[in-house]
């Protein structure tokens, strides 16, 4: 299943103008831009003989992760996001999307997941700023 995910995001990368050659940074994990501040990275892998698809992209660092306010507007966005949910990671908002994959998953899924993390990335890194 891991070889079959792994054409349908590349076929998704394609449909979106990209080389997934160029993008490739190792082994199922791809880098893309969608302008020359929001990045999103691509990763793909198997655990336990189940195949699974992730998208997430940086939006802002956090002056201090331990502030309640910041934990709060987090789950507050989290509720009216789609198929995506902000995490906290060495200190940086991300929003992600994680994915088990089977065999209905398909190019079209990919490039959902891949679009709209880039949207809403966007979106939010202009709507916060170091939080």
């Amino acid at each position: 299943m891991y070889e079959e995910i792994i054409a349908r995001v590349e076929g998704a990368l394609k449909t979106l103008g990209i080389t997934p050659s160029e993008a490739k940074t190792a082994e199922g994990q791809y880098n893309i831009n969608k302008d020359e501040k929001t990045e999103v990275l691509i990763d793909v892998w198997s655990d336990n003989e189940r195949t699974f698809f992730q998208v997430m992209s940086p939006v802002t660092k956090v002056n201090d992760e331990t502030r309640i306010e910041v934990l709060k507007m987090l789950l507050e966005e989290n509720h009216g996001m789609v198929e995506a949910a902000f995490t906290l990671i060495n200190g940086q908002i991300f929003v992600k999307e994680t994915i088990e994959c089977s065999a209905f998953f398909n190019q079209e899924r990919a490039l959902s997941a891949i679009t709209r993390i880039a949207f809403y990335s966007e979106a939010y890194m202009s709507k916060w700023n170091d939080v």
